[in-house]
């Protein structure tokens, strides 16, 4: 009885492993990506490493440029939970398919179930939209990006030809970026420049004040309602980024993501906020449970 017992343990503890196998290869395809183009242009490179080197440059780069991350502390705190992030998903993923019936019984089998419950992508997601409220302290720039961004790719190409179009949302991609750039950082990167505020006006000068920041602040990075408001950021993000208007910009629609099912990013986006959230209180001993 023993004997079987154990061979039994090690059969499924076999299968299991071949399952999780199963479940990197899902996640963590050889494929042609940025990292490969990067290096050589020819070359393969595990998406694996595309996701932690390139998207970790892109989105911390990015959250540093509109200061989502304001604190030295602040980016060290989200560089820890972002290495903890794919071994953190996986485990949370390869568990709901051990808690699905049917999923559990393949996993037992040897095998990882083709179905995708998350994305690693969206999971990501929390560790940066939680510092988001600090970047929305001036709001001005924000809108006036935002409003050439709007008129540029979905009002003005629509009487454009197709060719004309497409050069015309792609200019409005970078007119907005330096806008922004410049209505925040220009009185102080480029001085030769006229303040900003003098040319912008309220573009430039209007902001939320401490006390509206930190309350936006303490609602997204709150157990009780951050995975929400992260979740349905994720969700209309990805319905706006995925629309035809953005997907036919050349060069950016390469890095669009993918239309995928609303009740996959917002649990995606949910969990991995709550995932930081955890991180923040394990290394700093503070949570914040209502805002």
């Amino acid at each position: 009885m023993i004997r079987e017992r154990l061979g039994s343990t090690i059969s499924h503890g076999t299968n299991i492993r071949g399952a999780l196998g199963e479940l990197f290869t899902q996640e963590f395809s050889y494929s042609t990506g940025y990292l490969a183009t990067i290096l050589n242009g020819c070359l393969f490179a595990p998406s694996l490493l595309t996701f932690w080197f390139v998207n970790g440059v892109i989105d911390f780069s990015t959250a540093i440029a509109i200061g989502a991350v304001t604190t030295p502390a602040g980016l060290q705190l989200r560089l820890l939970a972002y290495v903890l992030l794919v071994p953190t998903f996986l485990l949370v993923r390869m568990s709901l398919h051990l808690l699905h019936p049917d999923h559990r019984t393949q996993v037992l089998n040897g095998s990882c179930p083709s179905f995708q419950p998350l994305s690693l992508d969206w999971f990501s997601l929390g560790v940066l939209a939680t510092g988001l409220p600090l970047a929305l302290q001036n709001l001005g720039p924000w809108i006036g990006m935002n409003t050439v961004f709007l008129v540029g790719i979905f009002v003005v190409p629509r009487s454009l030809p197709d060719h004309r179009a497409k050069d015309a949302k792609l200019l409005a991609l970078v007119l907005g970026s330096a806008l922004f750039l410049y209505a925040n950082y220009g009185a102080v990167a480029a001085p030769p420049l006229p303040s900003p505020a003098t040319i912008l006006g309220p573009v430039a000068t209007f902001a939320l004040d401490a006390e509206t920041t930190e309350r936006l602040f303490r609602l997204v990075n709150s157990l009780s309602f951050g995975p929400f408001a992260v979740a349905v950021f994720g969700v209309s993000a990805n319905h706006v980024l995925t629309r035809p208007e953005f997907t036919d910009i050349p060069i950016v629609s390469h890095a669009l993501p993918r239309r995928d099912p609303d009740v996959v990013i917002a649990t995606s986006a949910a969990l991995g906020t709550a995932f930081y959230l955890a991180v923040v209180g394990l290394i700093t001993g503070r949570v914040i449970l209502v805002p």
